[in-house]
């Protein structure tokens, strides 16, 4: 009975020690307990699976059989500090995905004629679809400030919802902690 138990275990539970090492880095200890990683990888998994079919549907509405990143951007529109992660994330990922392809290519990264100066590969900006500027992008020169003034304005927001809930968990008792 131990024996399938920790068989089901295994084959449902595949990211604790991730899990275990991502709870020591935000500070908790060592070796946690594994109730509580497992608890953890549910809460994920029911999380995942609730974005996924959120947006499944929304593909659907725009008539699409498959989902896009656009769809997972457009559920997290309203929280500007995940939709600025996320279009990071997606560039730099299309950053590594073009110089590996130009790896497998066979084409060098470093030409040997400019070899001090190593070939760049531009980030991507990702443009979305409901951002009324990039209806008219053609007309309107390509800023990287707004970029950096959204990310800075992401920032302080942050910054200021962690400081009220500082001042919250300040003013609580251990056992309301």
């Amino acid at each position: 009975m131990d024996k399938a138990k920790e068989r089901e275990r295994q084959t449902r539970y595949r990211y604790l020690t991730e899990i275990q090492q991502m709870m020591f880095v935000f500070g908790e200890i060592q070796d946690p307990l594994a109730d509580t990683t497992m608890l953890i990888e549910d809460i994920v998994r029911s999380q995942v699976i609730e974005i996924i079919v959120m947006a499944a549907a929304q593909a659907q509405r725009r008539g699409s059989r498959f989902l896009a990143a656009e769809d997972f951007i457009f559920l997290i529109r309203h929280d500007r500090t995940k939709v600025l992660r996320l279009r990071e994330y997606l560039s730099w990922k299309d950053v590594r995905k073009k110089v590996k392809e130009r790896e497998d290519a066979g084409d060098d990264i470093i030409d040997d004629a400019n070899a001090d100066k190593p070939d760049r590969v531009a980030k991507v900006n990702i443009k979305l679809s409901w951002e009324l500027a990039n209806a008219f992008s053609e007309n309107l020169a390509d800023d990287d400030s707004d970029d950096d003034d959204e990310m800075l304005d992401a920032q302080s927001d942050s910054l200021k919802r962690l400081k009220d809930a500082d001042d919250v968990t300040r003013q609580m008792t251990r056992d309301e902690y």
